[in-house]
């Protein structure tokens, strides 16, 4: 039987192949038209220079970020305060202690960037606890030696809020966003009051 020849009619596709290239030729130009949107809308990547760069992000973006346990202090008059309280605002959470060097070493840059946020009219709050095992007296005395009546004064003796943050060691500062989520958290002493942290602020201030 004699071979039919080959013609460009009898190389095209079948019609359902055809509709199969159009659907995958259409879908790769929807997703090319919306790829600059997507990037667009991705969470900034946050500024992490100089001492920042120890902070270690729980979260790579905003929408991944976990609620913080709403751990319980007593204030400076001995009443209960849960960090749910602060709610709507970001928080840097420091944990420290008297007796921990590096913590009072920081203890005065914390204070500035506290008395900066109030002046500045941010929606954000420094809250250190102390871990001290002697009690609210005990940092009631640190906190009139160095001057700290403007911070906020809590304290955990019994180290429940440190546990429930799975701290490693002293001090411990965890920022928390505005919805009560964890964003990071830095170990060790840092200069919270420097050009690199307020440009992190800045940063995570602008995401409303």
């Amino acid at each position: 039987m004699p071979r039919v020849p080959s013609s460009p009619e009898n190389n095209t596709l079948p019609p359902v192949t055809r509709r199969g290239v159009l659907r995958a030729t259409i879908g790769s130009a929807i997703v090319t038209m919306f790829a600059p949107l997507a990037t667009a809308t991705a969470s900034p990547t946050l500024p992490l220079t100089g001492p920042m760069a120890k902070l270690k992000l729980s979260a790579p973006d905003a929408a991944s970020r976990v609620a913080v346990p709403d751990v319980v202090s007593l204030d400076e008059t001995g009443a209960e305060r849960r960090l749910s309280d602060h709610l709507g605002r970001f928080v840097l959470l420091n944990f420290w202690a008297t007796w921990c060097i590096p913590c009072v070493k920081e203890m005065p840059a914390l204070l500035r960037v506290s008395q900066r946020w109030q002046a500045e009219g941010h929606a954000a709050i420094v809250l250190p606890i102390s871990l001290d095992r002697a009690g609210l007296a005990k940092v009631q005395e640190f906190y009139a030696q160095h001057g700290l009546s403007s911070l906020p004064l809590r304290n955990d003796k019994g180290g429940a809020a440190g546990r429930a943050f799975t701290l490693r060691g002293l001090p411990t500062s965890i920022i928390i966003d505005a919805k009560g989520r964890e964003i990071g958290r830095l170990e060790g002493d840092a200069p919270w009051d420097g050009p690199e942290a307020a440009a992190l602020f800045a940063a995570l201030f602008s995401e409303g």
